[in-house]
């Protein structure tokens, strides 16, 4: 585990979307390999880029071009009727998988579209939504964004204030965190950190630990994810490590409002451990 945490703070500091983003299939299989499907993001943006030979500086043209080739040629899917939203499939978030089965999540398919960004030459911005993505055209003289989960729909200023506000009526509660620029790194963070909550719901403490594994690339310095991993070592039956962690988590933490709970199972494991040896 340790060479592919240090493969992904290799790509992470080179900015490689596309690499970073498809790393995440070692949370699958530690074995994974992302060559074929680099090889088909590329080839895609190839076509693009044949498509907008005589446009080179025209953002809007080439995210036309890029709408035509991943929605009309490849049959990309996201907001659809045909295809029910699930929040819990995996496959909805690994980028090989969306390759493969051409329905993607928000974050999956946002993250395809800005690969394909990237490799065309578009300068742009991710804006973030509770659960939904936009990516902003920048070098354009009108208020241009795009919806990737809507088949690449474009939106103009008004049609954006709209979205945002339907969003804040959704979530007021959240509303002092609707609307957030994201770089790279964070949007390849929202990508573990959603796994990560998945596999935790579905009791695959496996591919948990992974997620969190490499999760701690982008944030070493992270007390819960410390507890996290404490708590999936516990459920793995890897009394030591977790005692450990969850003792380091206490420390970092020791008024956070799960402290008591935390205490109760380090007591526990420790009980447990003692009558094991």
């Amino acid at each position: 585990m340790n060479q592919i945490k240090s493969e992904l703070l290799r790509l992470l500091r080179r900015r490689d979307l596309m690499r970073a983003a498809l790393f995440a299939g070692h949370i699958q299989h530690p074995s994974f390999d992302d060559s074929s499907f680099s090889e088909k993001i590329l080839e895609m943006a190839a076509r693009v880029w044949h498509k907008t030979t005589r446009c080179k500086y025209d953002s809007l043209k080439k995210a036309e071009a890029i709408n035509h080739v991943l929605y009309k040629l490849e049959e990309f899917h996201g907001k659809s009727e045909k295809f029910k939203q699930v929040i819990d499939d995996p496959d909805r978030y690994y980028l090989h998988r969306v390759l493969d089965k051409k329905i993607g999540s928000p974050l999956a398919l946002t993250m395809i579209y800005a690969i394909m960004a990237e490799q065309v030459g578009i300068d742009y911005e991710i804006l973030a939504l509770p659960s939904y993505y936009l990516i902003r055209l920048k070098d354009v003289s009108d208020e241009i964004y795009i919806d990737p989960f809507d088949y690449g729909k474009f939106l103009g200023q008004e049609d954006f204030q709209k979205k945002f506000r339907s969003a804040m009526n959704r979530n007021r509660i959240l509303s002092t965190n609707l609307f957030e620029r994201i770089d790279s790194k964070q949007l390849i963070a929202r990508l573990m950190q959603q796994l990560k909550h998945i596999y935790i719901l579905k009791g695959n403490a496996v591919e948990a630990l992974r997620a969190v594994e490499l999760l701690t690339c982008i944030f070493p310095e992270s007390p819960e994810l410390t507890r996290d991993r404490g708590i999936l070592y516990c459920e793995m039956e890897y009394f030591t490590q977790a005692i450990k962690d969850l003792k380091n988590y206490l420390k970092s933490r020791p008024k956070a409002d799960d402290v008591a709970e935390i205490k109760k199972l380090t007591s526990m494991l420790k009980g447990y451990r003692e009558i094991v040896n």
